[in-house]
């Protein structure tokens, strides 16, 4: 069975939008349209998932820290989980 999670997916020149996907690295790397990595995001147990193209060296702060679309995901125990209601609240205004 396929498990679907909440993330948030920030694409250039867009809000942040709530989407609902595959919870797998499949799908993660259709959404970017590259290889992924991962970084912390300033909210803990949330994870930025971004085009592996790019170098990242620390938390980013502001959207412009991140080239191209980013999803931002929950994990739990190092396993993606969906985003809580707050976290989507606050990434998103961060984000944006």
């Amino acid at each position: 069975m396929l498990k679907w999670i909440t993330v948030l997916v920030v694409e250039p020149g867009k809000v942040p939008d709530v989407r609902e996907l595959p919870n797998n690295l499949k799908a993660f790397e259709l959404t970017i349209q590259s290889y992924i990595e991962t970084v912390e995001s300033i909210r803990p147990g949330c994870l930025i998932v971004y085009d592996g193209n790019q170098t990242l060296a620390q938390k980013p702060i502001k959207r412009a820290d991140i080239k191209g679309t980013f999803i931002i995901i929950g994990v739990d125990n190092s396993e993606p989980v969906s985003l809580s209601d707050v976290d989507i609240d606050i990434l998103s205004e961060v984000y944006k």
